[in-house]
């Protein structure tokens, strides 16, 4: 293997292992924002306790899952200073306002905020650290945006002139509006809640299956299930809207996608070396498949993760343990969630070769001047880094989640020091 091909396989596995972290942590924040929501709005004391335990149980999971995400999001910052100095070169007065702007969201405003939330039970007052887990959802969600505008930028380039050889911007409005951006952005909200559902379902699906704490299991399956449902739609839904923009600016990729063959392809394999010259500037066959992937996966999980919440039919004291397969379908479902996350990251990021940024830069041509050695080294590095991030994740998020509420991380903490009712305003300090 080549440089390039090192490079290529580098950001594709560095990549991919960081967006698992990222989607479940945006899918989550997003649940325990609303479960705290419903909590701090519930008057009776004793079920404001019983939903603030869910917060602490769920809210643990989330920030085990975000703190190994943020980690393995540095490998992603040294890989830009180490080997792509010439996408910095040309497009770095583009795409270095975004990157730096999602840097100080991620690693400064929401990672306070978290810290601020994370270690506030009980001593913040209630309605001050609700408004502390929206804001690390809102500053979440700005994160993701200013990745995917430059990313939506690298897939459909608007905005900006070249002179010497250097890429400057002329319209910030254009940039921020590409439909290239919005369209993913659409798609990748419905992912991240299918996501976020069925693991929902899929961790009160085991407790239930065991008969554990059963009263605080049953309403998450329903909300994972529910929420799941929700965003399986939206999310095949805004798939097929972005595939079919996909005509306009990445005729080559939708090509490949679709699985034209014979003359079609023939056309737009020789429309695109009228436009930028000799070769060959179709991405790989076989992102025709991960897409096909993530199709069929998509629609199956449209039909399927709403199952789990009919277990709950029957009344509250109906035995959910006996529902064995639906509750066993909430669990083997999770894995089909992560798998078509992967191939859709690779259908929009390798569905994109040989280009860089469309149109502008080839891959080869963003690749700085690094050695094979070199590359091989920190390709092993990283690699080994994000594995083993990926591992701990999994291993700590399964134990806590095992050990179902009252043995997590934020579960140290008493979220309901007050028996009382809510406090009103006279009171200086209210609780939950």
């Amino acid at each position: 293997m080549n440089v390039v091909d090192l490079a290529r396989l580098q950001f594709a596995t560095t990549a991919t292992l960081h967006f698992l972290f990222v989607a479940l942590t945006l899918g989550l924040v997003t649940a325990v924002a609303l479960m705290q929501t419903l909590a701090t709005r519930t008057r009776d004391p004793e079920t404001r306790s019983a939903r603030m335990r869910r917060v602490t149980f769920w809210g643990g999971l989330y920030v085990i899952n975000y703190a190994l995400g943020i980690v393995s999001g540095l490998t992603q910052e040294f890989q830009f200073g180490l080997n792509w100095s010439g996408l910095s070169h040309v497009m770095g007065n583009i795409i270095g306002a975004p990157m730096a702007a999602e840097t100080i969201v991620a690693f400064f405003l929401e990672s306070t905020f978290l810290g601020m939330w994370a270690f506030g039970f009980g001593r913040i007052p209630a309605r001050a650290h609700l408004a502390l887990i929206w804001l690390v959802t809102l500053t979440a969600y700005a994160s993701t945006f200013w990745i995917m505008v430059a990313n939506g930028f690298m897939q459909h380039p608007v905005g900006y002139r070249t002179s010497g050889g250097i890429a400057r911007v002329t319209d910030w409005g254009a940039i921020l509006t590409n439909k290239a951006t919005w369209y993913a952005l659409a798609h990748i909200v419905g992912a991240v809640a299918l996501l976020a559902g069925m693991f929902l379902a899929a961790v009160s699906a085991y407790h239930l299956r065991r008969n554990n704490d059963v009263a605080f299991f049953r309403p998450t399956l329903a909300w994972g299930a529910m929420t799941a449902g929700v965003g399986a739609v939206v999310t095949v839904a805004a798939g097929f809207v972005h595939l079919d923009a996909l005509q306009d600016y990445q005729p080559a990729k939708y090509a490949v996608l679709m699985g034209e063959s014979g003359s079609e392809l023939e056309k737009v394999r020789a429309a695109a070396a009228a436009q930028y010259g000799p070769g060959d500037w179709l991405p790989p066959a076989w992102v025709g498949a991960a897409s096909m992937t993530m199709l069929v996966i998509g629609v199956l999980l449209v039909l399927l993760v709403w199952i789990p919440a009919t277990a709950l039919r029957g009344g509250a004291d109906a035995p959910l343990s006996h529902k064995r397969f639906r509750l066993r379908l909430a669990m083997a479902l999770l894995p089909l969630g992560f798998l078509a996350l992967v191939c859709g990251w690779l259908s929009r990021e390798v569905g994109r070769q040989p280009w860089m940024v469309t149109g502008e830069l080839t891959v080869r041509q963003a690749v700085g001047d690094v050695s094979v050695a070199g590359m091989l080294a920190s390709f092993v590095a990283f690699t080994v880094v994000l594995l083993t991030l990926a591992l701990i994740d999994w291993v700590l998020i399964s134990r806590f989640a095992r050990l179902g509420p009252g043995h997590g991380f934020l579960d140290q903490f008493d979220p309901a020091p007050e028996a009382g009712p809510r406090p009103g305003r006279a009171e200086a300090h209210p609780s939950y």
